[in-house]
Parts: C-alpha cells; structure tokens; sequence
C-alpha cells in the first residue's frame, strides 16, 4: 500500500496548480486522504475541487465544504472572483487555483493514489457500440493462467456494468458511463495494490470529453466504431468523434513505461473511424517524437487488415472462425457470443492483446471460456419453445446490427419481435431513426419505456412509432407504455420459433422516471414474464 499523502505531494504532481491563502501553512504535513468534487464527501483530510458543471457550478459549494472541514480546497476561480461572488475562504484554509476544474480533478486524485496507471499496462477502449463486450473479452483473455507468465499478471477492469480486480466485483452504483475521475483512480490503485498487470478502462465519450479519465497513463488505445450517438450531449458528429479522439491522442501524452509498447487498434470495416482516426494518430506522431505509437487494424474479411477472420461459421450454439494475424500462422476461435458484430469485438480484443505479445493458444482460450456478457445478446431460458434475448443495443446502428444477428436465428414462418423505447432528455433525433430500423427489420415491435426522465412518454413514443410507420403497417407494431407489460405483451405474443428481444436497458439496473432511479433489472423482468407464460 502506498502512504498518505500530503498538500505537498500533490502540488508536486500537479503542475498546473497554483497555491494561494496558505501562509503558515506546513503543505508538507499537512495530510490529504480524499479528493472529490462532492461537498457531501467533504471532510477533514479531503480536498474538495470545485468544477463548473453543466448545469450547476461546483464553486456554489465550497462554503459547504468548508463548513465540512475539508483541509484544502481547489477551483477555477481566482481569489477576487470567489470574493466577488461572496465566497470567503477562512485565513490559512489552502486554496489550488487551476485553469481547468475538471483536469485538476482528474491530475489531484492521480497524484493522491501515486499514480496508479502508471504501475500496469493500461487497455482503454472506446466506440459506439461493443465496449463492454470488448473489454469483458480482454479480461478474459489476461485472465488466462500461461506458463512462464510473470508474477502479478492479473487483470482489473472498469466497464459501464462494473469494476471488477481480479474477478471480484466492487460496489460501483447505477452509473452507466464511465466513472468520475476520484472513482477511475480509486479503482486503478486498487487494481495496482492487488498485483494486477493489466488495467482495461472502458472509455466513455462522456468520460474523455470530461477528462474523467484525463490522468490515466494509456498504452493501448482501441476502437469498436463510431456511429450515430450522444449528440444530444456533443452537438455533432464530429465532436463526437473528437472526443473518441482524445483517448488515441492520449498515447502521446502518457508516461512511458519500460518494456510496455505503445498501440493503437483500429477498424477497418467502419468508415466512421477508420480514416479520422488514422489522421489523428498521423498528426500526433508528426507533433510528438516519443513515444512511438504502433498502428494495427482488424477486419472481418478485408485483408489488408492485420488481423481478420476467415471461415467464419455461425452455428446455433457456437460460432467459430480462423484468426489471421501479422506475427504467425492463423489459429482457430470458438466463441459462444452471437453474431458478426462479437466476432468483430473479438478481433478487436484479439488484435490489443496480440500486439502486447500475449499468445494465440491464450488468446483462444480466453475468448472460449467467456460465456457471455450482461445485457448483451443475452439469452434468457425459461424452458420457452421460442428464443428470448436481453441486448443493450439503443441506437440505430446498434439495433439494426442486432436485428441482423438475429433474423438467421428465426424458424422457418417464425417472427422476430422487438421490444424497446428511446430515453428522453437524449438525442431526439435517433428515435424516428430507430423507428424505422425495426419497422423494416423487425416483424412485430412493441414501443416502450426506456428512461422518459422528464420529457412526456407519450411523445417520445409516437416519435418512434413515426419512424415504425414509414416500414410498417399499423398491425405490426403497438406502444405499451409500462415497460414491464411491454415485455409480457411480447412474450404472450410469442410462438414456437420466434425471436422476442429487448433493447435498450441491458445490464441497467434502474430506470429515470421525472427525476427519480427506479430499481430495474430487465433480465428478473424476463423471466418472470416466461414464468407467467409458463404457468398459463
């Protein structure tokens, strides 16, 4: 375990801190415990950082803070302005004075855990769509006992579903994108102090974009695709994609670590990330002269791709395929993850873990021995004549590579049902977009909830069934609002024969009505639905 550690310290480590109100003060024994950026967490031995949020600005707070007994505090704000908003600091309470709230945030609580990413090997992946799935597959992967492996090869992993060191699950909450920047380095040390060699951090565009995982020393950085999504946070497309950007531009910046290589994994068959990316990584090795960054790419058939697939063979309880790659002969997977788009997210996994010299057998064995992810393409067995799936998917893209996956799984006269909604206070536009998805794919949809927040529900779905409209006649779809009678509704609906999936919750395990969590678990929703049919 490392010691505490003091103002000192920190200050030390960030450079973009300035130090004021601190006369008298002993930085050097003065001990810091905690840093949030949550006056409720405030106490003596915590910094609180101050950051300017989207809706409420964080320095409202410090007199909080204060009268918590935080023993520093930082923010945006200088002095005189903190004064001209009638916020005092009391006489020797130190105050860091950062330019950027939520860097400052990121560098302080690195600095508090002595770095911890810089301890392992660290995997960041982000994209659209297959994260979750991607980093579960990496774990796995290192997971894997081999011969002659090094002392502390275990692997911690940090995903929207959890945190998990070394196969243990910790207490992470209901977030469902990547964790504030406390948190994301509370876990690295933990993962650190238990050994572990390698780090994945599933990298969120919200998390990048708020340098939640600012501080975090990368050496791998992946990318599934990038699709339509988050626009209503980002604005646009290409904000979008710039905030994938910073994880790839984060190579450059991270401390070099010995005998760890520098890699960025890209995909060639998605033209939304394929060449931006390229460009980006093109132009940080023509700023930065170390470290190097190796560029490699995956694809399902294109062979000018590093690694890609061949003989791919898609059974009812398997799918297998041969893996090529650019350092040896191809060798065989076998997987028990549904569809193209789990055969992508293995390569991706596969080409991380390749260029960071784990071998192919682990690799192989890694990937067979996952059973399968939470929320994702997950079968659910009631001892139904029919097939019912829990998947995440919740975009357009994804839902219609979901709906693809599934269709070949369909009997011969049977139907593929879809159940699913659009959150509100999101981007509206993918509503009609995913509207008219299942209308052309789908044979039945069932419009529901998925986390109206405050917007009206019924709006939201109309929206949607507007998209439906434009492929389907009204006799193929229907809105039922409670999204528990949705799931009933469909699984009544049910013949032997049919796909019945739900989209859209996944691994969730609340759901926002007005500005309240709900408790939810759609897989126990499911179930219980089979078990009704059942006992009918």
């Amino acid at each position: 375990m490392f010691p505490l550690r003091t103002l000192q310290n920190l200050l030390d480590d960030t450079p973009s801190a300035q130090l004021y109100n601190a006369a008298g003060v002993n930085l050097s024994a003065l001990e810091i415990g905690a840093v949030t950026a949550d006056s409720r967490q405030a106490q003596p031995g915590a910094l609180f950082v101050a950051v300017p949020g989207l809706r409420v600005d964080g320095h409202r707070f410090i007199p909080n803070a204060i009268a918590a007994g935080a023993s520093a505090i930082a923010g945006t704000y200088t002095l005189n302005e903190l004064a001209e908003r009638g916020i005092s600091l009391p006489p020797g309470l130190p105050y860091l004075h950062s330019g950027d709230g939520r860097l400052a945030l990121a560098q302080l609580s690195a600095a508090l855990h002595s770095h911890p990413s810089r301890a392992m090997t660290v995997l960041g992946v982000t994209g659209t769509d297959g994260k979750t799935t991607t980093c579960t597959l990496l774990e796995s992967i290192f997971s894997v006992k081999r011969t002659g492996s090094p002392t502390g090869s275990g692997v911690g992993v940090i995903t929207t579903i959890g945190a998990r060191i070394q196969g243990q699950e910790l207490d992470t909450g209901f977030h469902v994108t990547t964790p504030e920047a406390p948190d994301v380095q509370g876990y690295l040390a933990q993962m650190r102090d238990a050994g572990c060699r390698f780090a994945v951090v599933e990298s969120t565009s919200h998390g990048l974009d708020q340098k939640r995982v600012a501080a975090v020393d990368y050496d791998v950085a992946a990318v599934t695709n990038i699709t339509h999504e988050h626009l209503d946070y980002h604005g646009s497309l290409e904000a979008y994609r710039q905030a994938k950007a910073l994880l790839f531009r984060a190579l450059f910046r991270s401390q070099p670590k010995a005998d760890t290589p520098r890699l960025a994994v890209l995909n060639r068959d998605d033209p939304g990330s394929y060449d931006f990316l390229a460009s980006v990584l093109a132009e940080e090795a023509a700023e930065h002269s170390a470290p190097p960054v190796a560029v490699r790419s995956y694809s399902l058939d294109n062979p000018a791709a590093d690694v890609r697939a061949a003989r791919i063979d898609y059974r009812p309880d398997a799918t297998t395929f041969d893996l090529h790659w650019w350092g040896g002969p191809a060798f065989p997977i076998e997987t028990r993850l549904i569809g193209d788009f789990n055969v992508s997210n293995i390569l991706c996994a596969a080409t991380a873990a390749l260029g960071l010299g784990i071998p192919p057998e682990a690799i192989a064995a890694g990937v067979a021995s996952l059973a399968g992810v939470l929320g994702r393409m997950q079968r659910m067995d009631g001892g139904q004549d029919f097939l019912a799936v829990v998947d995440f998917a919740h975009s357009p893209g994804s839902l219609e590579r979901a709906l693809h996956t599934l269709r070949p799984l369909v009997a011969e006269g049977g139907r593929l049902i879809a159940v699913f909604g659009s959150a509100g206070l999101r981007d509206k536009a993918k509503r009609r977009l995913m509207g008219q998805v299942s209308g052309r794919l789908a044979d039945f949809t069932v419009i529901t909830a998925e986390d109206p927040r405050t917007e009206d529900l019924a709006e939201i779905n109309r929206e949607i069934a507007a998209g439906v409209e434009q492929f389907a006649s009204p006799e193929r779809y229907t809105i039922v609002a409670d999204r528990a009678e949705a799931i009933g509704y469909a699984i009544r609906l049910a013949r032997p024969g049919d796909v019945v999936a739900s989209f859209g919750k996944g691994h969730e395990r609340s759901m926002c009505f007005g500005e309240t969590e709900t408790p939810w678990n759609e897989q126990a929703v499911m179930l219980a639905a089979l078990a009704a049919r059942k006992d009918e």
